[in-house]
């Protein structure tokens, strides 16, 4: 009888494990599926012609803004802005004609909101996780078609990023009880006129928190071209353990991820390791439609940024339950190009946003470990008002200087430092 209850039943357990196997699938996939459709329509508002383009200073930028605090508020985040979630500062818009000019002050704003940990064992310390929203408006500055004026809707650069930043705090808000470390998520303004709020975020933090309560930032910048599985994870050298954190989980996600590169960029994650933070930049890769009018929602792939969303929070909990502090790794690189402009170099890092109460001068966020800079005595905060017979009001005065000057000569840097004037002698760098 044994045996024939077994031979009956037999069959029909392997129909219901069947069964109760393909609805598990079917439940996975339909969730799947509603993630990027989520996914899909938050990009497609950010990137809408209504929205103006995101440029600084345009009604555009200010809903888009809003849009996300209440995306925040909607899924569970505290705000931690001083309005809200909203966290104002000001930029600046340079003058086409006058470059050296002072620019027109512009308000902006950060949207922030913290997840508080919810874990019984809480550990001490933050995670950022962070991607700008702002973009070209109808172009000109920053665009690779500066002769033309139409709206540039930026939806990989950065709608993409800023909604896979919402998605990654829906996803760890559901299991917040898991979490031991808490998690800032920040929509950083004015990147395009470079990294202006991230550096403002990162030299006036809220809620009381200072550089060193920062475990990582994580920076989602460009995730919305997902190709052949391969994801970039710059950054991947500001820490030891980058590499056996975060390779794993690209493995598990089935993502070919290239995980290298110094913390340093053009992206906001800059800010924050010129704060000696660790950092990650994902990023998609280049495309023709970069910094033109034709980068639009439609040609997003939302199956693939959800995917790296999965990456992100499967990162972020991997860090919100390390008990011991990343080892950072300071960079030696030659600074990007865009910042030497020029054959010679100093390896400063320009803190783009200037200094807070607008004296003149090119302010550091960060120099480089071995550089001509730090070899010279040049330290992060310092401001640099001359170079030389030449004052240095701006980042502009300091490129020409460097376009002009010839690698391997000296010269000396007039700097501001806790309110005294240093003269520092310092070596170009570069090649002849």
């Amino acid at each position: 009888m044994t045996r024939r209850l077994r031979v009956l039943v037999g069959p029909t357990l392997v129909v219901v494990i069947a069964l109760a196997t393909t609805a598990r699938v079917a439940v996975a996939q339909s969730s799947a599926d509603g993630d990027a459709e989520r996914y899909a329509a938050g990009v497609a508002w950010l990137a809408a012609d209504e929205r103006d383009g995101r440029g600084l200073g345009t009604d555009g930028l200010i809903e888009a803004g809003n849009w996300i605090a209440d995306r925040f508020a909607e899924v569970g985040l505290e705000p931690v802005g001083s309005d809200g979630f909203l966290l104002p500062f000001t930029a600046r818009i340079p003058n086409p004609a006058d470059p050296h000019a002072e620019g027109t002050p512009v308000e902006a704003f950060n949207v922030v909101g913290r997840l508080v940990a919810g874990a019984s064992d809480p550990l001490p310390g933050v995670i950022v996780v962070g991607a700008h929203y702002d973009h070209l408006g109808m172009g000109g500055f920053g665009s690779l078609d500066p002769d033309v004026e139409a709206i540039h809707n930026g939806a990989d650069d950065n709608a993409s990023g800023t909604v896979a930043v919402i998605e990654a705090a829906r996803r760890l808000t559901a299991r917040s009880g898991e979490l031991r470390r808490d998690v800032v998520f920040v929509a950083f303004s004015a990147e395009e006129r470079g990294l202006l709020g991230s550096s403002a975020f990162v030299r006036a933090l809220p809620g009381g928190l200072q550089a060193s309560d920062i475990t990582a930032m994580l920076n989602m910048d460009m995730v919305g071209r997902l190709e052949e599985d391969r994801l970039q994870v710059l950054g991947g050298e500001s820490a030891e353990e980058w590499k056996d954190i975060v390779g794993p989980l690209c493995e598990q996600l089935a993502l070919d991820c290239v995980i290298q590169g110094d913390g340093f960029g053009s992206s906001d994650h800059s800010s924050f390791f010129a704060a000696g933070i660790p950092v990650l930049h994902f990023f998609t890769g280049a495309h023709s439609e970069y910094h033109r009018p034709e980068d639009d929602a439609e040609l997003i792939d939302a199956a693939g940024a959800v995917r790296i969303v999965q990456l992100i929070a499967a990162t972020v909990d991997e860090l919100a339950g390390r008990e011991t502090a990343l080892t950072l790794v300071e960079s030696t690189q030659p600074a990007p190009t865009r910042m030497r402009m020029g054959g010679a170099r100093l390896g400063t890092i320009p803190d783009y946003a200037g200094p807070a109460d607008g004296t003149p001068g090119l302010l550091l966020s960060a120099v480089r470990s071995g550089g001509p800079a730090e070899q010279g005595g040049l330290q992060r905060g310092d401001l640099i008002v001359g170079i030389d017979d030449v004052e240095i009001r701006n980042v502009e005065d300091f490129m020409v200087v460097l376009s002009e000057a010839t690698p391997g000569t000296q010269a000396t840097v007039h700097v501001i430092r806790d309110g005294k004037r240093l003269e520092l002698e310092v070596t170009y760098g570069g090649k002849p």
